[in-house]
């Protein structure tokens, strides 16, 4: 058993609250405890919604790597005590309440001299780029001022500028070169699913390489989970935001170059940055991935938003072009 499983234990025996759809347990906690020699420890949590109200909890004490562990809904009081090693500091009991997205706990010595409260709260992370209007000279896809023909698929289902994936593809009428794009999207709560069954769609720049999306939140990256440059390129960790949360993509794209007789003279170019964080920095794009418009490349393409059956949402759409 980690030093660290005890700790962890306790603190996800506190969040077990029943599950009231993603905002009761789903996301970031975060607080801090203060012990002998742990003076203001740092205290962080990522609560994943699992099947038949069950958690999974990444929790990090200070540096320290992540435990991982599993918790059930059971109990509508939340409070709990458990007993755990605390590295060589020795070994505690822990008590917890948790309530109203804040939980209040203690540590109490059992070896040792030392005794340490605790407290967390749930934060909404939100991305620098949220809501980011589009600026002079932006073709706007979803948003004020959407062009009637800016999708070759009439999107019916477009609420408030909001667009809801399910049931089709979207391929923007608009085909764009060199450009920069804004993407805001919302990936659904699907606790009862797993892996390439939660929360996919994906964005195709220029309808050929996609920006993977997908419910990621706790997973490690792959080529797969979102942010990943699909089949070519793994994103970091760390960007992902809990379904239910909305997310932004901020791509800066270098369209492939060709010749008078059309063959390719330079590969296509990304960045991209996922709520903030760069993913990928003037990234070179050998070829397309697979599920787009086309498998040739070509100097200008539409974006495409890409239906894998799930209802992502997407609004706040604009796409910069960068063109001389």
């Amino acid at each position: 058993m980690s030093k660290y499983t005890g700790l962890a234990a306790v603190l996800m025996a506190a969040l077990a609250l029943p599950a009231f759809g993603n905002s009761a347990v789903q996301g970031n906690w975060e607080g801090g405890f203060t012990a002998a020699g742990w003076k203001d420890q740092a205290l962080r949590a990522e609560i994943i919604g699992q099947p038949g109200n069950t958690y999974r909890a990444l929790l990090r004490v200070g540096d320290l790597p992540a435990v991982e562990l599993v918790g059930m809904s059971r109990s509508d009081a939340a409070v709990f005590i458990g007993e755990f090693e605390l590295g060589d500091k020795g070994k505690f009991i822990g008590r917890a309440q948790a309530r109203g997205g804040e939980m209040h706990g203690e540590l109490l010595a059992i070896t040792g001299d030392s005794s340490a409260a605790f407290t967390m709260k749930k934060v909404l992370k939100q991305s620098p780029t949220l809501g980011e209007a589009p600026p002079r000279g932006a073709v706007v896809l979803l948003g004020e001022g959407v062009a009637e023909d800016a999708w070759t698929l009439q999107p019916g289902n477009i609420v408030n500028h909001e667009l809801r994936i399910g049931g089709n593809t979207y391929v923007s009428g608009y085909e764009h070169g060199d450009a920069r794009l804004h993407v805001e999207f919302m990936c659904p709560y699907m606790p009862n699913d797993s892996g390439q069954a939660r929360g996919n769609s994906g964005v195709y720049v220029h309808g050929r390489y996609e920006v993977q999306v997908l419910d990621s939140f706790g997973d490690a990256p792959g080529v797969g989970t979102c942010g990943a440059i699909y089949s070519i390129a793994v994103p970091p960790p760390g960007a992902c935001l809990p379904p239910g949360e909305w997310q932004t993509y901020d791509i800066t794209f270098k369209a492939p170059r060709f010749d008078a007789n059309g063959k390719k003279t330079e590969d296509a170019v990304i960045t991209v940055l996922h709520n903030g964080m760069t993913l990928y920095d003037n990234m070179v794009l050998p070829h397309t991935t697979p599920g787009g418009v086309s498998g040739d490349e070509s100097a200008h393409g539409p974006l495409m938003l890409q239906n894998h059956g799930d209802e992502v949402r997407f609004r706040n759409v604009w796409v910069l072009p960068l063109e001389k």
